[in-house]
């Protein structure tokens, strides 16, 4: 006579072992944040970002890369940097800022604010 043995894991079982770092699913993705100050006001206008916010659960952030909405990038290693924003419409300009957040794995994340800049 044989003996079978079945063996079952429930979701619950695995989201525990998840959690509980058990069991590796690979690479877990970061999560970009950040902070614009101030987010509106006139030409020309200086805004502090701040993505040190933003985390890696199973990592670092290996690099911030921003878009400003204006034609204008940046690549850097630090959290924090100073943009300033020029309106030479008659009207207010709302322009997007994009942060993208890359971990010491490769994976990224996005995350986007408005900054509007009156003339």
């Amino acid at each position: 006579m044989k003996r079978r043995i079945v063996w079952g894991v429930s979701a619950g079982s695995c989201l525990i072992l998840i959690l509980t770092g058990c069991l590796f699913l690979g690479n877990l993705s970061p999560i970009a944040s950040f902070t614009a100050i101030p987010s509106t006001g006139s030409s020309p206008l200086t805004v502090n970002f701040d993505a040190s916010a933003s985390s890696d659960p199973d990592g670092i952030i290996a690099e911030y890369l921003w878009d400003f909405g204006d034609g204008q990038t940046a690549s850097q290693t630090l959290a924090t940097i100073a943009h300033v924003y020029t309106n030479t419409q008659s009207a207010s300009q709302v322009f997007t800022a994009i942060l993208t957040v890359i971990d010491d794995d490769g994976a990224d994340d996005t995350a986007v604010k408005n900054i509007t800049v009156a003339p």
